[in-house]
């Protein structure tokens, strides 16, 4: 395992101890998503796909066909 150091402003710092932010939770998740952002930007659509196909918002079958 690596050590990343970090600095922030104390302003900055204040606000995130404040909220009780873990900030190695968060660094990890920003770098994975960073790391594997072509990935989220798929599941995003599928997950966006997947929501206007229940609010009935897709094109109709044979247009979406049409398209391949």
């Amino acid at each position: 395992m690596q050590t990343v150091k970090l600095e922030l402003e104390d302003t900055l710092y204040a606000d995130v101890v404040k909220k009780g932010i873990d900030l190695q939770v968060e660094l990890k998740k920003a770098l994975h998503k960073i790391l594997y952002s072509k990935e989220h930007k798929i599941a995003n659509d599928i997950n966006q796909s997947l929501k206007d196909l229940k609010d009935g918002k897709s094109k109709p079958l044979d247009e979406l066909l049409s398209e391949v």
